[in-house]
């Protein structure tokens, strides 16, 4: 992510994505937590990329694993470990 934590998905039937602190001197280390990307029913997903050209509302794009899977593009409200966690915008492209 652009404050240098770790997005790992999970490529199954109602996975997440989750948000890792790779830094051990940072408060959330081994505190791993689904994030919003993958919204409410989860999904197969394959990557996670981002654009941080706005620094307040940086923008993030999941794919799903599978042929007709859908584009998910998460606007999130600020930036930092929070901003995956508590308020954004998703829209989709089928």
């Amino acid at each position: 992510s652009p404050w240098n934590t770790w997005i790992s998905c999970e490529e199954y039937e109602n996975g997440q994505c989750w948000q890792i602190e790779p830094d051990p001197n940072k408060p959330n280390h081994n505190l791993p937590k689904a994030t919003l990307l993958g919204g409410l029913s989860g999904g197969e997903y394959e990557t996670v990329a981002v654009d941080n050209t706005n620094k307040k509302k940086p923008i993030f794009f999941v794919t799903e694993d599978k042929s007709n899977g859908e584009l998910r593009r998460f606007e999130a409200d600020g930036n930092g470990w929070d901003a995956l966690h508590v308020d954004g915008r998703t829209t989709y492209l089928e």
